[in-house]
């Protein structure tokens, strides 16, 4: 096949995502422009090959991958084309990378919340198209409450402009919020307009709550919400992330057998915080500035010491569970690795819920037994299987457990329907998320 009649760069090699799905490309292109990407799908239309869009391969869940497609690599449309201070949106191509957006954010005085632990080697397109979330996401929800509008290259070649760059806008359905979160399965992002923020000057104080059981975690975030307490950041590492820690980056932190809580709050709310520690008789550390970030930081690196640590094939949960639930969710926990004679590495966006338990479990047959039984425990509780990770490969014949549990056989016809709709060949990241779900049933 002759690639060169294109006049897009590209080369043909391997990739993978962070935790080991390969994709097996006929060839990977580098669109500079939206044209080119228009020009890549006429061809991939032409000659019926899937395409599947790929931003920095930070993906727990197989959403990249794929054999004898064309892989789309966006990092060439990396320009930030504006920030508006008037309107406050910032206006990107996809490859921008969400590090240097945020930086360039800050020199204005602005900020956009939302922040993916892969933040410092994500895109944002990647980050839109998986509706990723973050420590901050607490308090801020996660990339579906910041985007305001796209450009999206449809199956066809096609280009459309979905949404407004206004912080108001009810005219007609919201196609925004469609595309967001579908995994390049009904359309490739060509520009993302994002909502932004001026950035506080409140002080932020952050308080290390060192546990002496896990459970207790859950019952602290239950009683903060009881007094009203809304956190900038509340997030949970266990015991052995805490030594992972220690051992690959130096640390020093204490051990403490039931993990550490993260939570940070503006300054007006601390005192009532410390009442509430201070009546579960927690033990805790106050800090703030240089200090604090230290530890943050040490937060958002846990994904890179747990794969260093296990020395062996991983799989990383991302389950959602009622928050009044988060005690219960968290004994099963405890009790699944003694009844599969493991140990998870578990981090949490604590705040709202959501649970990341990683396995270790070497036996790949077991290893999928665990993972299942985890996510239908988020299933039976009124959950969801992943709350920021997504589906792809990984979770699909699970989503489809959920929808049909929680909503209803008719839902998921109407999300197949969609994809057929957006993409009639089933080029567009195919036999993944919906589509793979939809099959399961039949």
């Amino acid at each position: 096949m002759d690639f060169e009649e294109l006049g897009i760069e590209y080369n043909v090699e391997e990739r993978e995502d962070f935790v080991g799905f390969k994709a097996k490309p006929l060839v990977i292109f580098y669109p500079k422009n939206e044209d080119e990407i228009v020009k890549i799908v006429r061809f991939a239309n032409e000659n019926k090959i899937p395409i599947v869009p790929y931003g920095a391969g930070s993906s727990v869940t197989g959403a990249i991958s794929c054999e004898n497609c064309i892989l789309i690599d966006l990092s060439k449309m990396n320009k930030i084309l504006e920030i508006n201070d008037i309107e406050w949106y910032a206006r990107v191509q996809p490859g921008v990378k969400l590090i240097d957006l945020f930086n360039e954010l800050e020199k204005r005085g602005f900020t956009l919340p939302p922040d993916p632990a892969s933040f410092f080697l994500c895109t944002v397109g990647g980050a839109v198209a998986e509706a990723s979330g973050g420590m901050r996401c607490v308090k801020y929800g996660t990339f579906r409450d910041w985007v305001l509008a796209l450009r999206v290259v449809l199956s066809n070649g096609q280009v459309v402009k979905l949404g407004e760059s206004l912080r108001k806008n009810r005219a007609g359905y919201d196609l925004v919020h469609l595309i967001m979160g579908s995994e390049g399965t009904l359309g490739i992002i060509s520009e993302i307009w994002l909502k932004i923020i001026p950035k506080s000057k409140r002080k932020i104080i952050t308080i290390l709550v060192w546990l002496e059981d896990l459970v207790k975690a859950g019952n602290i975030i239950i009683k903060l919400r009881k007094n009203r307490i809304l956190p900038e950041i509340a997030e949970y590492i266990d015991s052995n992330v805490i030594r992972a820690l220690n051992k690959h980056l130096n640390a020093n932190l204490y051990e403490a057998e039931g993990g550490l809580l993260i939570i940070s709050v503006e300054d007006d709310q601390v005192q009532d915080l410390l009442q509430m520690l201070n009546e579960e008789h927690a033990k805790y550390e106050i800090t703030y500035g240089e200090e604090a970030e230290k530890y943050l930081s040490l937060r958002a690196q846990a994904g890179i010491v747990i794969k260093a640590d296990s020395q062996s094939e991983i799989q990383t949960e991302d389950i959602v569970v009622p928050i009044s639930k988060l005690p219960e969710a968290l004994s099963i926990l405890k009790n699944l690795e003694s009844k599969y004679n493991t140990k998870f590495y578990i981090v949490s966006h604590i705040g709202d819920g959501n649970i990341h338990p990683t396995i270790t479990v070497k036996d790949p047959l077991v290893r999928e037994k665990l993972f299942n039984e985890i996510c239908e425990l988020a299933i039976e509780m009124g959950g969801s299987i992943s709350g920021e990770h997504g589906i792809g490969v990984q979770k699909a014949k699970l989503l489809s457990q959920q929808i049909i549990s929680h909503n209803g056989l008719t839902v998921l016809e109407l999300m197949y329907g969609i994809k057929k709709l957006f993409d009639p060949y089933s080029l567009f990241n195919p036999n993944k998320f919906v589509e793979l779900a939809y099959s399961n049933i039949k």
